[in-house]
């Protein structure tokens, strides 16, 4: 039964996640630049929210199909959440292999 919704959670993300993963793209530059992981990961994980947000406020018809699966708005959010800041620390893991420390 909990496989079931985390897939259900994960076909959410893959629905939504165009926007999402467009944002990583500005992040690695910054961690490229800087290598802050924290102020990184946190402004991701806030734009990630602000996301969550419009998705709920513009379009909650949409997530009715989730609802009839029994799935928790909570638990998509967390779903969300956790998917794409996993996507985003493997993307700067990447970008830390590809370019190099900057050096002062």
């Amino acid at each position: 039964m909990m496989m079931s919704k985390v897939r259900a959670a994960l076909l959410c993300y893959r629905y939504y996640a165009a926007v999402p993963l467009l944002l990583c793209l500005p992040g690695s530059w910054l961690y490229a630049m800087e290598r802050l992981a924290v102020p990184v990961m946190l402004m991701k994980a806030l734009t990630d929210v602000l996301i969550w947000y419009f998705i709920t406020a513009t379009a909650p018809h949409r997530l009715f199909y989730y609802y009839n699966l029994h799935v928790s708005r909570w638990f998509l959010f967390a779903t969300f959440l956790i998917t794409d800041l996993f996507i985003f620390r493997v993307l700067l893991w990447l970008t830390a292999l590809t370019f190099p420390a900057p050096t002062n």
